[in-house]
C-alpha cells in the first residue's frame, strides 16, 4: 500500500534536518556525553596565569586525575570580552597530545598584541577517547596595574621585595598568592601570602615565603587574584623570581681524603633541577653542587687544608671555617733505634698511623730512596733501609694530599764490631759483642755449619749472646745482620773464641749405697751434653750452672766407679772414684 505524505508536512521536515545540519556545522566542539564510573573520574583544572606582558602569557593547565583513559589532544580555549562584557571570539588551541606531567604549562601568544581594552579568558581542555573535559575559566588583563619591574630577579627565602607602581585599583577583593611547581612532580602549588600596600597605593612590601621544598634556581611567580563572574578569576602578575640557596658553615672540619663530607644548606639544588650557577668552593675548585663530597673523588685537588664556601650566581662565600685532612700527631712518632745499618730495619712507633693511612696510596721515601713499610701492630711499622750512604735522614710520605716529613732524625751507620768481652769461653757463657750495634736490632752470628744465630742488642754498642761450640762447630765467628729480605750483611772481621768446654772439679759424697744423691762440680758442668756413671748414663738435676746432682743407679753392683761428662767434642774424667757399698 502506498503511502503519501502531505507538503507541509515535508516542509516542516527539509527545515529541521537542515537546522541540525548547520547546527553542527558550526559547533566548533562537539561534546561527547558518557556517563563516567567513579574508576573513570577525570580532573581537569584551569591554573593560574605567569609572565604576562603585550605580546605573550604563560597558561597553566592541571590534570588532576585521569585513569586510564587516553588522551587525544589537550591544550587552552581562549576567548575575549570587551568593555560592555560581549563574549567577542573562541579561540581552541591545541597543546600536545602526549601528556608529561600533571601541569601544563604553554605560552600563548597572540596574532596582534592584547587589547587594553579586552578581558581574556582562558580554559584548560583534555579531550579523551571517551570525552571532552575543560576546566573553569580564569581571566587576565593588560593594564589595570602599572608596575616598575623588580630590578632583583634572584632572591633567599625570607627577603623582602619591593614593587612600584600604580596599585589604586587594589580593593579588598584582591588577594596575593606565590606559585611554584612542586619539585618531585612538577605539579603546580599556590599559597596564599602577605602583602602590605603603601598609604599612597604607590608600591607594595611582601616577603619571599620560607616554604619546605624550596630548592635553589626554582621559579616562584607573584600574582594578584580576584573572584569575577563569570568569567573565573581574574590574575594579575606582579613579580617572578629564582630561589638562591645557600649552604651553612661546616660543622666537622676535619677528614680523611677516603671520607665523604655531607652537604648541609639552606634551599640547596634538587638533583632533578640542577642549575650550573650554583658551585662549592673547595680550595682554588669549584666543584658542580652535589650533596656529598668525597673528595678522593675530586680530580685536582691537591692538599690537606682548604677554603671552603659556595657560590650560587650571586653570592661568593667563603667561610672562615676551612676544611682540614687529619694527620696523626706527628711529635707521637718515635724511632726505637738511635741509628739503623743499611739494608737493616727500621721500627717507628707512631700511634694512629694505620688508621690514618687507610685506604690510601702513599709513595713512602727514606734518605729519597722508595720504601715500602709493613705493618707490626696498630701503632707501629717497619721498613728497610735503602743503600745508603753514612749519614742523617728523614722519613716521608706523600701523595696529592700530604707532603709530611718526621720530624725524627734517623742516622745511618755502617756496621762494624770492634771487640769482645773474651777470647776464651766456657760453654753456655754469655759473650759481649762491642762496636756499632744498634738497640733493639737482632745480629747475626755464623761458624762453619751455615747455620745462624742472634745476638741481642739490649743497648746501643753492645751485643751479646751465649757460647756453644757445637753450635757453631767453629772457634770463628762471622757477625753481621739481615735485612727484611733476608739477605745478611757480614763483617770481614771475624770473632776467634778459645773453646774452654767445661770443667769437672769435684763430687760428694765419695761413697754411697745405690740411690745415694751425688753432687758433682764443675765449670759448666750444667751445659755437659751427657754425664755417665761408671758406664750408665745418667739423667742429672741441674742446681746451677756449675753444679748438678743424679742419685747412684739401683741397679749397679758394689764397686768403683768413675764419673765422666761430655761436652765441646771432648769427654771430662773425675780425678777418683766414687765407691758403691
Amino acid at each position: 500500500m502506498r503511502r503519501y505524505i502531505n507538503q507541509p508536512n515535508i516542509l516542516f521536515f527539509v527545515m529541521v534536518s537542515c537546522l541540525a545540519l548547520f547546527t553542527v556545522a558550526c559547533k566548533k566542539v562537539q561534546e561527547i556525553e558518557y556517563v563516567q564510573s567513579a574508576e573513570e573520574k577525570i580532573v581537569v583544572k584551569t591554573g593560574h596565569m605567569d609572565a604576562l606582558s603585550k605580546k605573550s602569557v604563560t597558561l597553566f593547565g592541571q590534570i588532576d586525575s585521569i585513569a586510564d583513559q587516553k588522551v587525544i589532544s589537550y591544550g587552552f580555549i581562549v576567548k575575549t570580552i570587551d568593555q560592555y562584557a560581549v563574549e567577542r571570539k573562541e579561540q581552541e588551541i591545541e597543546v600536545g597530545k602526549n601528556t608529561v606531567g600533571p601541569t601544563i604549562k604553554f605560552t600563548y601568544q597572540p596574532n596582534e598584541p592584547f587589547d587594553v581594552d579586552l578581558k581574556y579568558t582562558y580554559s584548560f581542555y583534555v579531550r579523551t577517547e571517551k570525552g571532552y573535559y575543560k576546566g573553569e575559566f580564569n581571566s587576565f588583563q593588560i593594564g589595570g596595574f602599572a608596575i616598575a619591574p623588580i630590578k632583583k630577579a634572584k632572591v633567599k627565602p625570607g627577603e623582602e621585595l619591593v614593587v612600584n607602581g600604580d596599585f589604586k585599583l587594589i580593593d579588598k577583593n584582591y588577594k596575593f598568592f606565590v606559585y611554584l611547581a612542586d619539585a618531585e612532580s612538577n605539579a603546580s602549588q599556590s599559597l596564599e601570602t602577605p602583602y602590605t600596600l603603601a598609604p599612597d597605593k604607590k608600591s607594595i612590601r611582601f616577603q619571599v615565603p620560607k616554604m619546605n621544598g624550596l630548592y635553589h634556581g626554582q621559579e616562584i611567580s607573584f600574582s594578584f587574584k580576584r573572584r569575577e563572574y563569570p568569567y573565573g578569576d581574574f590574575y594579575y602578575n606582579i613579580a617572578q623570581v629564582n630561589i638562591l640557596g645557600q649552604l651553612l658553615p661546616p660543622v666537622i672540619k676535619s677528614f680523611k681524603p677516603m671520607d665523604v663530607m655531607e652537604i648541609v644548606g639552606l634551599n640547596l639544588p634538587d638533583y632533578r633541577h640542577l642549575k650550573d650557577d650554583f658551585k662549592i668552593i673547595l680550595g682554588d675548585l669549584l666543584i658542580p653542587f652535589t650533596n656529598q663530597l668525597q673528595f678522593n673523588q675530586i680530580e685536582n685537588l691537591k692538599g690537606s687544608r682548604f677554603k671552603f664556601g659556595y657560590t650560587n650566581g650571586v653570592d661568593t662565600v667563603i667561610f672562615k671555617e676551612e676544611i682540614m685532612f687529619y694527620v696523626p700527631d706527628l711529635a707521637q712518632a718515635t724511632v726505637e733505634q738511635s741509628f739503623v745499618h743499611p739494608g737493616a730495619k727500621c721500627i717507628i712507633q707512631w700511634p694512629g698511623f694505620w688508621d690514618f693511612q687507610s685506604g690510601m696510596f702513599l709513595d713512602y721515601t727514606f734518605g729519597n730512596l722508595p720504601v715500602e713499610p709493613w705493618l707490626t701492630g696498630n701503632e707501629s711499622f717497619i721498613f728497610e733501609v735503602g743503600d745508603l750512604k753514612e749519614g742523617s735522614y728523614s722519613f716521608k710520605l706523600k701523595n696529592r694530599f700530604y707532603d709530611i716529613t718526621l720530624p725524627q732524625i734517623i742516622k745511618v751507620k755502617n756496621f762494624n764490631w770492634v771487640s769482645s768481652d773474651k777470647t776464651n769461653a766456657y760453654e753456655g757463657e754469655r759473650i759481649t759483642l762491642y762496636g756499632n750495634f744498634s738497640k733493639g736490632n737482632m745480629y747475626s752470628l755464623l761458624g762453619s755449619n751455615n747455620i745462624y744465630w742472634d745476638a741481642v742488642c739490649e743497648r746501643d754498642g753492645e751485643a751479646s749472646f751465649t757460647w756453644f761450640l757445637s753450635n757453631f762447630e767453629s772457634n770463628k765467628i762471622s757477625i753481621g745482620y739481615q735485612n727484611s729480605a733476608g739477605a745478611y750483611t757480614f763483617s770481614d772481621k771475624k770473632l776467634e773464641i778459645n773453646p774452654m768446654g767445661i770443667t769437672l772439679d769435684s763430687f760428694s759424697p765419695s761413697n754411697g749405697l745405690p740411690g745415694t744423691l751425688i753432687r758433682v762440680k764443675g765449670k759448666s758442668i750444667k751445659y755437659a751434653q751427657k754425664i755417665r756413671f761408671g758406664d750408665f748414663e745418667i739423667v742429672p738435676i741441674p742446681v746451677s750452672a756449675d753444679e748438678i746432682m743424679f742419685t747412684a743407679p739401683m741397679m749397679a753392683s758394689k764397686g768403683k766407679f768413675r764419673i765422666s761428662a761430655e761436652a765441646a767434642n771432648k769427654i771430662y774424667q773425675s780425678d777418683s772414684y766414687f765407691e758403691l757399698l
